[in-house]
């Protein structure tokens, strides 16, 4: 194949192919401007090439199955603008190893398969594919516009074994995720608010979040005209906690022939009655007969679950105030202790109930984001998950070159 026809096939603007050499299996080629060297700052042209001149080699995509590099030569320009450096070349980033478009491919290549799978296939470190891909998702996220949100959801996920946290910040009507912060305490959360306008953050005027009281502190001092609402998603947890306490308590001072009826029921009490499968009915209501403290927990706690689902948010509110009523006289220490909470929290539930706002987006962003973390064995580099959620979250659609 002659240079020339190379030159044309390889599309390197500005370039031409002078030479070509193997090098064991992979094929060298060697890459110089053509007519004049110029200053990439004030566009002067040297008639006389510099005489500080290097080459520098990069890798391109393989041709013929073979791993191709450019040994490009490159002028250094100290120009009378001020500007001291080498030449651009569209086609090669200053500082880079890879031609744009390696680059392009392995950013291409790690949205629809794992980091590992695509460096077996380029012949390349993981370290070094997660950094391409990370500097492609910075390219992406900064061409971004930014919307002000009218409604917030701020949830936690846990990242990593032994209560490691993250926090998602998302904008659940633009459907798409802000932030992704390393923690879950004010100071981690805080740098995201401090940094934004008060146009954006007076934009803000509902924000769901669980009880958390680092969230509320942050929310208050930055977003000033936003209403604060506990998601239900997250109080029928603590509800679910305070009735497994219920049957931890009254299983350890069961009769031994009473003992049997406890095995396999937490998660049972957990469920809905109608998702509850054949014979599952069955065991609660062996429980039921001999328990009726459990008994009364579990229709509050579906009483309870009811209450979101009012029509009208009057309704909401109405069946709040009577679910205090009935749960206070039932007089069970566990339920009680719930009860407070839920009055201490009342404020904020009432403000859900009002315009039946919940944290639904944040809960379905949390599926999708364990989905990437076993792709990726858990990224252990936080930034790049951080990166990897703001990429799922933030582009209408992931295309990539393989989409056209």
């Amino acid at each position: 194949m002659g240079l020339k026809l190379l030159t044309e096939l390889l599309e390197l603007p500005g370039c031409f192919v002078k030479d070509i050499t193997r090098r064991d299996k992979d094929i060298i080629l060697t890459v110089e401007r053509e007519g004049y060297p110029k200053c990439p700052e004030c566009g002067q042209i040297y008639l006389e090439a510099p005489k500080d001149r290097r080459y520098q080699e990069v890798e391109d995509l393989s041709i013929f199955g073979k791993r191709c590099y450019l040994r490009v030569l490159k002028y250094r320009i100290n120009c009378s603008c001020g500007y001291n450096g080498t030449e651009h070349l569209e086609w090669l980033d200053r500082y880079q190893r890879f031609t744009v478009r390696y680059r392009e491919w392995i950013y291409a290549f790690c949205k629809r398969m794992t980091g590992i799978d695509v460096s077996r296939i380029f012949g390349i470190s993981k370290h070094t594919v997660y950094r391409l891909d990370k500097e492609g998702i910075e390219e992406e996220l900064s061409k971004q516009e930014e919307i002000l949100p009218s409604r917030l959801s701020i949830d936690e996920i846990s990242r990593k074994k032994g209560h490691r946290y993250a926090t998602i910040i998302s904008a659940p009507e633009e459907k798409k995720v802000l932030e992704v912060a390393k923690g879950r305490k004010a100071e981690e959360i805080t740098p995201f608010f401090k940094g934004k306008e008060k146009k954006w953050l007076d934009s803000v005027k509902v924000v769901s979040m669980d009880a958390w009281l680092a969230y509320r502190k942050v929310i208050k001092r930055y977003c000033t005209q936003a209403v604060i609402c506990f998601d239900h998603f997250h109080l029928a947890q603590h509800f679910s906690k305070a009735i497994d306490k219920l049957r931890v308590h009254e299983a350890k001072k069961a009769s031994k022939e009473n003992k049997e009826f406890y095995k396999g029921t937490r998660w049972l009490l957990l469920k809905r009655p109608e998702n509850l499968k054949e014979g599952q009915d069955a065991a609660l209501q062996g429980l039921f007969k001999i328990n009726e403290k459990l008994y009364k927990v579990y229709i509050l706690r579906d009483e309870f679950r009811q209450i979101f689902s009012g029509a009208t948010a009057r309704s909401r509110l109405i069946r709040l105030t009577n679910w205090i009523k009935r749960a206070k006289a039932v007089r069970i220490p566990e339920l009680t202790e719930f009860v407070k909470q839920i009055e201490k929290w009342e404020p904020y539930i009432r403000n859900s109930l009002r315009g039946n706002h919940s944290n639904s987006f944040a809960e379905g962003i949390n599926t999708k984001i364990r989905v990437i973390q076993r792709m990726a064995y858990g990224y252990k580099d936080f930034e790049y998950l951080r990166l990897k959620i703001l990429q799922q979250f933030n582009f209408k659609e992931i295309k990539s070159l393989f989409d056209g």
